[in-house]
């Protein structure tokens, strides 16, 4: 697809379901404590690696992404329980086959060029992501089309049903009217003009970057605090984090790198955690004779501790999985505390697992666990998982491969096991790991129609009540199979220099969210 065109505004009759979202950013937990009152002023300092474009919607550097969050919005930002919340956007309607979005949009929200932001713009966004690609790519691949029936509502019209579509609509939003050049990559000369908090106020070649505050953002009703934001161009991602500990940078986060590879020895600093969507776990090669039938895996599955692992490898950066999906999402309450029948230990949950090779009969005595080598978090995990399968009778060899070589293995289903890591859309999609037989993703080996059924209802079910009959029935399936051991979903992180006050809320779509919340100075009041 790669041009999207208008269609026609009938089909958006559909029985719409109407649902509101907040048009406000949350605000830090303000409690009868406080008794100040917020200056506004000052610069924070921050960094990023050397600067391919600042086009947010193609850029390759994760550390160019968080500041640029900080000029551009989404629609919709996604909180860690999956539900949403508005920020260009004041509410949404949803089709009952959830193939229809209809979206208002916020009104008085201007770019920082004084053009008035309108449904012209998103529609031009997805159309510009659809043509050139780039990072948001798989979103508007599920796009059939888009039309503007007013200059505040936007309808987009999906493939095939999804629900919580709207979770998706957290890419940044670009003003109509950019072209081809616009889109090259590198393009150092691009300039970013958003509907941000703050505004793009120059580069230093090859040394900073200025943001100045919006005072007239989004109406001029919650300015941030902070005046500058200066960012310094730095060789490396290492070097950005040596920065940051020595105290020359005020603010890091772990979107480009696993939170439990970045030591700091400084102390100076605050952490802001949340839960985000980055599955780490076992794959099971369901081909292989040692794993053919459910009662192998889930006697060999027996062996891996989820939560063991999830503390010793990530030391508090992680929570512990059950699921491909996070127990504490909107509508996956009722799993949250096993029942007894689930807890009950199968009768063969230890037994040593023995088979033989289809061409030659001999007795394998090894298990091969496949890993990408260049990640240490993931040797760290391989180790671990070997010790105890060694210990419980599996003996098990490593296969350490480099990323390249390693994703090449895992497509060609050359493993026993591999330690894996996928990142679960906003949605909770999950047809992209279970939903079509050897998919290009190629997540797990085993295949059956009543799975991809329980996936597919999973997108077509909309409602915490339904939704969350349809997700009780993926997981019982999931978990009664085995076909793949889920291991942990890792944080994401943002440290914040001492020497700042206020708080950030970093959600799945942001990890600066709540940026208009620091400040530097406060006047004390009675």
């Amino acid at each position: 697809m790669k041009a999207l065109t208008k269609l026609m505004s009938v089909l958006v009759a559909a029985s719409l379901l109407l649902c509101g979202c907040s048009s406000q950013k949350t605000n830090p937990a303000t409690t009868a404590e406080e008794t100040e009152s917020k200056k506004n002023g000052g610069t924070v300092k921050m960094a990023c690696v050397p600067v391919d474009t600042l086009n947010p919607l193609i850029t390759q550097h994760s550390s160019i992404s968080d500041f640029l969050s900080l000029v551009y919005e989404g629609l919709f930002v996604t909180l860690p329980d999956l539900t949403t919340e508005g920020v260009l956007a004041t509410e949404y309607a949803v089709s009952e086959d959830n193939t229809v979005y209809t979206i208002k949009l916020k009104e008085g929200v201007k770019f920082h060029n004084g053009k008035e932001f309108s449904a012209e713009d998103v529609v031009a966004t997805i159309g510009y992501i659809s043509s050139y690609g780039g990072n948001y790519y798989p979103v508007v691949e599920k796009i059939l089309g888009c039309d503007a029936p007013s200059s505040h509502t936007v309808t987009i019209i999906l493939k095939s049903p999804v629900s919580d579509f709207m979770n998706s609509f957290d890419f940044p939003i670009l003003p109509a009217g950019l072209g081809y050049a616009d889109f090259l990559n590198p393009c150092p000369t691009f300039y970013p003009v958003g509907t941000g908090m703050y505004i793009y106020d120059g580069t230093l070649e090859y040394k900073n970057i200025y943001l100045k505050a919006n005072t007239n953002w989004h109406s001029g009703n919650n300015r941030p605090h902070i005046d500058k934001v200066d960012i310094e161009i730095l060789s490396d991602d290492s070097t950005v984090v040596s920065a940051f500990d020595a105290g020359a940078v005020d603010v890091l986060t772990t979107s480009w790198q696993n939170p439990a590879e970045i030591n700091l020895t400084s102390d100076l600093y605050n952490t802001y955690k949340t839960e985000q969507n980055r599955f780490t776990f076992l794959g099971i090669n369901t081909g292989a004779a040692a794993f053919d039938t459910k009662e192998e895996r889930v006697a060999f599955s027996s062996h891996i501790d989820s939560k063991t692992l999830c503390d010793d490898i990530m030391l508090g950066s992680a929570v512990a999985a059950s699921s491909p999906v996070r127990d504490n999402v909107y509508f996956n309450e009722q799993n949250q505390s096993p029942s007894a029948e689930d807890e009950t230990t199968p009768d063969n949950a230890y037994a040593t697992v023995s088979y033989s090779t289809e061409a030659s009969g001999d007795q394998v005595t090894e298990l091969y666990l496949l890993y990408n080598s260049s990640s240490k978090t993931k040797e760290r995990l391989a180790l671990a998982i070997k010790h105890r399968l060694d210990t419980a009778g599996y003996p098990c060899t490593l296969d350490p491969q480099p990323y390249e070589a390693y994703l090449a293995k895992v497509a060609g289903c050359e493993y026993d096991l591999y330690v894996g890591e996928v990142s679960i859309d906003n949605c909770a999609n999950l047809s992209f790991m279970f939903g079509e037989e050897r998919n290009l993703q190629n997540v797990c080996t085993f295949y059956t129609s009543e799975l991809s059924t329980l996936v597919s209802n999973l997108n077509r079910m909309s409602g915490k009540e339904n939704k969350g009959v349809a997700w009780v029935n993926f997981k019982k399936y999931y978990n009664d199979e085995c076909f793949q051991v889920p291991l942990y979903f890792t944080n994401g992180e943002a440290y914040v220099n001492k020497r700042i006050s206020g708080k950030l809320v970093p959600n799945i779509s942001t990890l600066l969210y709540g940026f208009e919340n620091l400040y530097l100075e406060s006047t004390k009041t009675e």
